[in-house]
């Protein structure tokens, strides 16, 4: 038995699960973030050593020859009436490999994304293979060369800083084991690595989450072409497993004023580049803010009961204060995917300095630490030359895959009490990245008094079992 049944394409780098039980596809799905290898080559393991069980039919293709959808029944219901909610309730899982982290990003922070789920391939724990060229140098042929070159330093400093980093964070703590610090090495070499990297993801959705989806991500045309092709992929894959449901897919002119708007540049010019030693987080006095008080019409429950599995009721959205973090991109990318918070995703920008790793700061003044700082701020400062030629060139939707993931980032958003609750509680555990940590711990200091309004409620319960 093939994979031709369970995929949509053996070939593509885009592909839809098809025939599988959704149990099965989420667990191997799981294994994306920690294996260098796709999710078919998982899945045919599996069917190879006949742990299955898997029918030899193509439901997908019966249901095509049905009178529900060759009839016509599925798109009158589904699409023409305009019933979006059944749209809601069919959904479809899928993999994109091969495509930058840069894409990545962009998937995960569409309007649509608090409907999606990603799992993505993970660098803190596999070392990279290759990067994204984007097609739109082919016209720029001198840029395109300082690109190649630059993407090839990016990972030669990432080979030399492993080892540098390993030996760094086993003088800190001899005792911990050569795989757990090999771990932590990669976790913090990977700021070497620009957005240009390429990365797996695996996605599942409903219909009406991908649809909109598809239409933002093709409002990127004119700035990126890996968006357009790739959306392409997901329109044409997604509609072979939900043939009738799949609709409306194209970009609007909100979708391509919003995009616009993205690509308008925020960050200051800098006379200097920012070093920091660590992320934080910025508040302003006259931030927009709801002080959170407990009314009688509230249904809120004995919070103090609440363990870390527990969420906030859902009124305590309305609570809380403007903020903007600054952090790595990789900080980045992990605090994006907490979907209770709505963000204000601005273009990364090498205008906004670099972050070095807690792990460097800790050993400032070593030999070791010393070398670290100065291969990161090389590759900065070459990162930002290199964005300001491609930005000169009109190239401004492929500046943003030579920034690396220790350059800094602002994200301004709302910080409600909702998903302060879930963030602090999730983000404080020890297993957590190190300057997520630190975010964690400085929103629960600035939102302290917050949780005093409820008696025996506490932001961080990531120990109550």
């Amino acid at each position: 038995m093939g994979l031709e049944n369970y995929v949509t394409s053996i070939e593509d780098n885009v592909y839809a699960i098809k025939n599988v039980p959704t149990e099965v596809v989420g667990t191997v799905f799981a294994k994306v973030s920690r294996s260098p290898r796709s999710f078919r080559d998982n899945l045919f393991d599996l069917i190879k050593e006949d742990m299955l069980n898997l029918p030899d039919a193509d439901m997908i293709a019966m249901f095509k020859q049905s009178n529900a959808h060759a009839g016509g029944f599925m798109k009158k219901w589904g699409v023409d009436y305009g019933h979006s909610s059944i749209k809601e309730h069919a959904f479809a899982q899928f993999c994109i490999e091969g495509v930058s982290r840069w894409f990545t990003e962009a998937l995960e922070t569409v309007q649509a994304a608090k409907w999606l789920s990603f799992t993505e391939f993970s660098l803190r724990y596999q070392k990279p293979e290759d990067f994204v060229v984007p097609v739109e140098l082919d016209k720029h042929t001198e840029v395109k060369e300082r690109y190649l070159a630059f993407g090839q330093k990016c990972l030669a400093r990432y080979e030399e800083l492993v080892p540098l980093f390993f030996e760094l964070i086993k003088a800190k703590n001899p005792a911990i084991t050569d795989g757990a610090a090999e771990k932590l090495a990669y976790e913090n070499a990977r700021n070497a690595l620009p957005l240009a990297t390429k990365s797996n993801v695996a996605i599942t959705g409903n219909a009406r989450a991908i649809s909109d989806a598809i239409a933002e991500l093709l409002a990127h045309e004119g700035y990126s072409q890996e968006f357009v092709e790739t959306a392409e992929k997901v329109r044409l894959h997604t509609t072979e497993v939900l043939p009738s449901l799949i609709s409306h897919t194209e970009a609007t002119p909100f979708h391509r004023s919003y995009v616009a708007d993205f690509y308008h540049r925020r960050a200051a010019e800098q006379k200097e580049l920012p070093l920091y030693s660590g992320p934080f987080v910025e508040i302003e006095d006259d931030a927009p803010a709801l002080t959170f008080v407990h009314t009688d019409d509230m249904t809120l429950g004995n919070v103090s009961l609440m363990n870390r599995f527990n969420e906030l009721p859902a009124v305590t959205r309305a609570f809380g204060k403007r903020v903007a973090v600054v952090c790595s991109e990789g900080c980045h990318h992990q605090i994006i995917r907490h979907r209770a918070f709505d963000f204000s995703i601005q273009l990364p920008d090498t205008r906004y300095g670099f972050i070095l790793p807690q792990e460097v700061v800790d050993a400032t003044g070593t030999e070791t630490a010393d070398r670290i700082t100065d291969i990161f701020l090389s590759l900065h400062a070459e990162s930002h030359e290199l964005y300001e030629a491609l930005m000169a060139a009109g190239l401004i939707g492929v500046a943003p895959y030579v920034v690396l993931n220790g350059n800094a980032r602002r994200l301004p958003f709302y910080a409600n009490m909702y998903g302060l609750a879930h963030f602090i509680t999730l983000r404080k555990e020890e297993y957590a990245q190190d300057e997520i940590r630190s975010v964690a711990g400085q929103l629960e200091h600035i939102f302290a008094a917050m949780q005093q309004q409820l008696p025996g409620f506490a932001l961080d319960r990531h120990i109550k079992k």
